[in-house]
């Protein structure tokens, strides 16, 4: 009996380090899915439907929604404001840089008690250039049917125009100021 407990004991814990090997793994699939659309939509303010489409399959419902009602939030704005202003997120808004990235590297997926991350090295300019950025973005994942999906991003660069905070509270202030917009 002992031999069969210790024989149970042995396989959980070797399942254990695979499943967390698949999920390691899995984590850094659905970062790379999700770079990857956004170097090919490379959306400037908040991505309009047709381009926000695109991001569908890797993001969750929830950041999704958030995109949506930026979005409509932007229209109302530019209506209200008679596009007399600039849109009240210009520029990339899934990373820290203005101008966005141009390549990126994963660094490490950890999953904790309170969230799942990946660190995601990011780089505007060719490699080794004198002018090149470089700096850290963390995205934040959540579970959903069974795929790992993109719902939130923590902005990391250090430089004084750069998005502070997390992609999900820029496009909450997004949808508060565009809404509460008034005709003039």
């Amino acid at each position: 009996m002992k031999k069969y407990f210790t024989a149970i004991v042995i396989a959980f814990s070797l399942c254990g380090n695979i499943a967390c090997a698949d999920t390691d793994a899995e984590l850094r699939k659905a970062t790379a899915a999700f770079y990857r659309v956004y170097l090919e939509v490379r959306p400037s303010g908040v991505p309009h439907s047709r381009a926000r489409v695109k991001f569908v399959p890797v993001i969750s419902r929830t950041l999704e929604q958030l995109l949506a009602h930026a979005e409509a939030a932007e229209r109302h704005y530019a209506k209200v404001t008679k596009r007399q202003v600039p849109p009240l997120a210009e520029g990339d808004i899934f990373t820290s840089m203005f101008e966005g990235a141009q390549a990126y590297a994963l660094e490490r997926c950890e999953r904790g008690m309170a969230a799942t991350t990946c660190t995601v090295a990011l780089r505007h300019g060719p490699p080794g250039e004198k002018n090149t950025v470089n700096w850290t973005d963390k995205v934040y994942l959540v579970r959903y049917n069974g795929r790992w999906l993109i719902d939130d991003i923590e902005f990391g660069g250090n430089w004084q125009f750069m998005h502070k905070g997390h992609l999900r509270d820029l496009l909450r202030r997004i949808i508060r100021d565009g809404n509460n917009e008034l005709p003039k």
